[in-house]
């Protein structure tokens, strides 16, 4: 009996503790979802560059201009080859006893001449265009690039400058208290404890000013990416001090090869050349030497014509209900003959006066060739003082890093001294409070103007048309 009872209670017992048991788990699993949500991200530079150029929609602009210009150049290239065009006409008897008919054609265009005819212009158009958009995609990621490490090394700073303000604040704080106790033993004035009030007022305000700003750039930050503008993130801060290995004329010589303006400057003038080319051709004398060959079951017509040299020609034929051949369709062309054989005809065509427009029109784009040759001439010279100024900028940068280094071994050695002096109790603790903030401040210095120096080398490289690297950074 009592193992019955014992038997009953245990059963009774059993689904509560299932329901406890999941309640658990899903309490669990809820609070472990909510901690997600709200829990930081970590990125690194390279991570927000990578983020940058999956979402950037410049980038993916570009990316799909890129592969158009790809298709182009594959479609010109197609219609070099044999492309037949077919055509089936035809009629069909449905009252009375007229034969039906059916008309075949298969015509097609052959360029003879693929290096002085329109369609090398279309191939040579469609390879510019190709590289033109390649050129333009390289140019949207670099900028990319340099905007994310620019907004990434903002963020830092933003977040160096509040540093900076807490610290202000609180340094603020304890000299208002100082103040106070002095006013207290009449060793300070009412005016000289206003005065630190008011100091520690405006930290408070700058301090808020400086939280309100790095909430800002961190949105900013996020949108770039891609993230929701609420999206807690954590930076990467650590960053090595690489010098830079290039010299400055090695930075230049890169720029005057590699330089994005110089680039399309020369494809423009190659794709302005094709079109004064096509100008010259179209005042020239066009030469049609025209013919057809007739047989009983087919008729053969081909035109060609200069100074393209592009072979037209076409082959037709006709079949007939109840006829097992084609026969010759009825033709309007005045070199074809009326039987069977050859026709063969010459047809010249020239304007010699188009009331000047050929000639305005050929004047103008030699001024547009002109303008290009004057841009490509001064354009060397830009760069040069382009890339001297962005190079001065970065030397000015590495300076600051090496001054900021400097006073931050001076910081941590006075603090190292004063940490002596306190346990020696030669100094108070107020006083190694002050050595510890200025060492602190120094810390803060340094990494400011390391992060400047990686923006300045990042610039630098833009100018000097580098891929920017960030692990060269």
């Amino acid at each position: 009996m009592t193992h019955g009872g014992f038997s009953k209670k245990r059963k009774t017992s059993i689904p509560l503790l299932v329901f406890i048991g999941y309640l658990i788990v899903f309490s669990s699993f809820y609070a472990f979802a909510s901690n997600t949500g709200e829990k930081e991200i970590t990125l690194t530079l390279s991570q927000v560059v990578e983020f940058a150029l999956a979402n950037e929609s410049s980038v993916l602009d570009a990316q799909d201009n890129y592969k158009i210009a790809q298709s182009n150049f594959r479609i010109a290239h197609k219609e070099k080859g044999f492309n037949p065009t077919v055509q089936v006409t035809g009629d069909v008897t449905l009252v009375g006893e007229a034969e039906s008919k059916a008309l075949l054609s298969i015509s097609d265009s052959v360029a003879l001449n693929e290096t002085s005819s329109d369609l090398a212009n279309q191939l040579e158009q469609a390879d510019i265009s190709v590289k033109q958009a390649q050129n333009a995609l390289e140019n949207v990621e670099e900028n990319t690039k340099l905007k994310a490490i620019t907004t990434y090394l903002e963020v830092l700073k933003a977040e160096w400058t509040t540093e900076m303000a807490q610290k202000t604040l609180e340094q603020a704080q304890t000299l208002e208290a100082d103040m106070e106790n002095q006013y207290q033993l009449g060793m300070a004035s009412s005016v000289d404890l206003l005065k630190a009030k008011q100091t520690v007022e405006r930290s408070r305000i700058n301090l808020n000013q400086s939280n309100q700003s790095l909430l800002f750039k961190k949105q900013q930050l996020n949108q770039m990416i891609g993230y929701p503008l609420d999206t807690p993130i954590s930076l990467e801060k650590d960053f090595p001090y690489q010098p830079l290995t290039e010299e400055l004329d090695q930075l230049t010589t890169h720029a005057q090869s590699d330089h994005t303006n110089l680039k399309d400057l020369l494809w423009q003038k190659e794709i302005e050349t094709i079109t004064l080319k096509q100008i010259e051709r179209n005042r020239q004398a066009k030469i049609h030497l025209i013919g057809s060959y007739v047989e009983e079951n087919y008729t053969v017509q081909f035109d060609l014509h200069s100074p393209d040299w592009v072979l037209d020609w076409k082959v037709t034929g006709q079949l007939s209900e109840g006829d097992n051949t084609f026969s010759t369709s009825t033709s309007q062309d005045p070199f074809a003959p009326s039987a069977t054989g050859w026709g063969l005809g010459l047809e010249v065509t020239w304007i010699p006066f188009d009331g000047g427009i050929a000639k305005e029109r050929k004047q103008q784009q030699e001024i547009i060739l002109a303008q290009i040759e004057r841009k490509l001439k001064a354009l060397p010279d830009s760069i040069t003082l382009e890339v001297f100024d962005a190079y001065q900028l970065f030397l000015q940068s590495d300076q600051a890093v090496l001054t900021a280094q400097l006073e931050k071994q001076i910081a941590e050695e006075t603090y190292r001294l004063q940490s002596q002096q306190y346990q020696a109790g030669f100094i108070s603790d107020r006083t190694l409070k002050e050595s510890e903030l200025t060492l602190e401040s120094a810390i803060l210095n340094y990494q400011k103007a390391l992060y400047d120096y990686i923006l300045s080398k990042a610039q630098l490289y833009r100018v000097a048309g580098k891929k920017i690297l960030v692990e060269e950074l």
